[in-house]
């Protein structure tokens, strides 16, 4: 039986791509960088915001250059980070019904803590995250297993009774390898093809289907 359920950010309990890709793209062009459609910015997240500056700097420029798109984005993200992401449908109906069962929440994500932590608070005032945490210095990132150390402390559990669900082959990665349950948010920014192969327990298009797939199983 699962005791915890913690999930990601970007793709997985929000859509949040129009934010960062306007954050990016504002950054690239202060730094006299092209700037890129949104889908194109769906294509670089997954792996970090560094991964994603150096996807959108043309040909991976020098590394100062990355350096210097990746601060101002930085800067410009926190500022703007809760302008027009919105909540994925089902989301909150997923998170009363886990709460309902008893199962501990939380929220690990690549993005910096401080902005995990202000986005959460805007959209999800009033749900119970026993955690919330992201990249901070010294923390390691997923795929990572050491990532998952923070969360199963602070949730007091062992990894075998939690599911991290993701919506990217680097989140599924990232469970298997620290024992977690692997559970894929088919509705995201990656799709089922790379999930499952990915190593996802199950995939799930929508947060309904998910609640439904690990009452399936008798995980709740």
């Amino acid at each position: 039986m699962l005791k915890a359920v913690v999930f990601d950010l970007d793709g997985t309990l929000l859509d949040t791509i129009d934010d960062i890709a306007g954050a990016l793209n504002r950054a690239l062009a202060s730094c006299g960088l092209p700037v890129h459609p949104v889908e194109a910015c769906r294509g670089f997240v997954g792996g970090g915001i560094r991964e994603a500056v150096c996807r959108a700097v043309p040909d991976r420029e020098d590394r100062e250059t990355v350096e210097r798109v990746l601060a101002a984005y930085l800067a410009d993200y926190f500022l703007h980070c809760a302008e027009k992401t919105v909540r994925y449908p089902g989301i909150p109906e997923l998170l009363s019904a886990l709460e309902a069962r008893g199962v501990a929440l939380g929220v690990l994500s690549n993005k910096t803590e401080a902005t995990a932590r202000r986005i959460i608070s805007a959209y999800f005032p009033h749900v119970p995250f026993r955690c919330v945490f992201g990249r901070t210095e010294g923390r390691p990132l997923k795929p990572d297993p050491a990532a998952a150390g923070p969360v199963l402390e602070a949730l007091a559990l062992p990894a075998a009774s939690v599911a991290y669900v993701g919506d990217s082959g680097t989140d599924m990665v990232f469970a298997r390898r620290t024992g977690l349950f692997p559970a894929a948010a088919a509705w995201g920014y990656r799709s089922r093809r790379e999930l499952e192969e990915s190593g996802a327990a199950v995939a799930a298009g929508t947060p309904a289907e998910l609640l439904a797939a690990l009452e399936e199983k008798s995980l709740l």
